[in-house]
């Protein structure tokens, strides 16, 4: 299979590495594991992407640009933040310095703008050989049912309206109703199903809204010659962020769907799965119990294995003893499995800044048993 590097330098302003740093780093990993990408950023020190593209392009490897889409970009942009279904602006997390969590809305002219207009502004002379688009989506069960059930501001509810669907008339229902929570699944897309057709109906609205911007910013990159990539979340709660594997990929290179077992934050599969169930409530129907074994990761893995985009699951690399209690044993497994559905290689994720010599090693193994 083949490897994709990530590196988070820190947010807009905080740099977390210097270029020194991150080269020395660089030199490590790929003595032990060829890289045949790396996705960094995004921090706006244009110097930092010159000086590490230089190195990695000297030796062969092509350099990223990791870009958040519909959040983060209002700090550095007047921006259109998401509502949720009752006008209320959705809550957000603050994970670590220059990553909060707050979402913009989709269909916002003015946050599509900002995107092409960040990346001129900042990145466009950093040597780029292609971008990275990450929270192509709206706020999850993180910010409780408010973010589930976003974006609904004036624009979005005009779009739903055109779609057959009365925000108005689901308000009301809402309210009303104990059971729209309840769900059954995952289907043969390795998504959850609601129950419910109007929830059902929300889904796949939102779904066609954020895959149209995102092809939108796709097309937008491709014209200037950059290969796009995609985060994306497992299969299985992806519905819930907007997030229609089938169309949202249809303007990309390559997509990594977050395959997080051992991440006890956004988008890790456990930590949003156990929070929308804590959200739906304690009568809602459905939410079994979920083993983040061997059979989960492929069976999630088999959900979109059909793609003609190029697959790159995402695997947590990096250690962080408060939320991802990462080891060998489940990197080589992970990497074995991705092996076996046939996906075209792996994200290193999402930080190798962060990852231990052993987790590298086990890569490395994993990369010999293959052979």
């Amino acid at each position: 299979m083949k490897y994709i590097g990530q590196i988070f330098t820190g947010g807009w302003n905080n740099l977390n590495y210097t270029a020194e740093e991150i080269i020395d780093r660089l030199e490590k990993v790929t003595a032990i594991i060829p890289l045949e990408k790396v996705i960094i950023g995004w921090n706006t020190n244009s110097e930092i992407y010159r000086t590490v593209g230089s190195w990695l392009h000297k030796h062969g490897i092509r350099m990223l640009l990791w870009m958040p889409v519909f959040s983060e970009t209002g700090e550095l942009k007047e921006a259109d933040e998401a509502l949720d279904l009752f006008g209320k602006k959705t809550g957000n997390l603050a994970l670590q310095e220059g990553e909060n969590f707050t979402f913009y809305c989709p269909s916002s002219e003015r946050n599509i703008q900002n995107i092409s207009d960040i990346y001129e502004e900042y990145f466009s002379d950093c040597g780029f050989d292609g971008v990275f688009l990450d929270k192509i989506r709206t706020q999850s069960a993180v910010a409780g049912r408010s973010g589930i059930m976003s974006c609904c501001c004036e624009r979005c509810e005009r779009e739903y309206l055109q779609y057959g669907f009365d925000p108005e008339r689901f308000r009301n229902q809402y309210e009303e109703r104990e059971d729209l929570f309840d769900i059954e699944g995952p289907d043969s897309d390795g998504s959850l199903r609601f129950k419910d057709r109007q929830m059902e109906m929300f889904m796949e609205i939102k779904g066609i809204m954020i895959a149209a911007s995102v092809s939108r910013i796709c097309n937008w990159f491709r014209s200037k010659g950059l290969e796009t990539g995609l985060d994306l979340y497992a299969p299985l709660l992806s519905r819930t962020v907007g997030q229609n594997y089938k169309r949202i990929t249809e303007s990309a290179d390559f997509i990594k769907p977050m395959m997080y077992r051992k991440t006890e934050a956004p988008a890790g599969i456990g930590y949003e799965y156990n929070l929308l169930k804590q959200a739906a409530g304690n009568k809602a129907a459905g939410y079994d119990e979920i083993r983040m074994d061997e059979e989960f990761l492929r069976n999630q893995l088999q959900a979109f294995d059909h793609s003609d985009v190029m697959k790159y699951p995402g695997i947590e690399i990096n250690y962080r003893e408060d939320i991802a209690r990462t080891d060998p044993e489940y990197i080589k497994e992970s990497l074995r499995v991705c092996r076996e559905c046939g996906m075209d290689g792996a994200v290193l994720a999402w930080d190798i800044m962060l990852a231990p010599d052993s987790h590298l090693e086990a890569v490395k193994e994993a990369e010999e048993e293959e052979h």
